[in-house]
């Protein structure tokens, strides 16, 4: 498995402890901002 890292995410809801990613918006390097979809 590549470079496996925890990241915070938005309150899911109550009980909900994870999640997972289905789909990258951005590409490796690039930089995120707050509120970007």
């Amino acid at each position: 498995m590549p470079n496996v890292r925890d990241f915070l995410m938005p309150d899911l809801g109550e009980g909900l402890t994870e999640g997972e990613v289905i789909e990258w918006l951005v590409a490796e390097g690039d930089t995120v901002a707050v509120d970007q979809p």
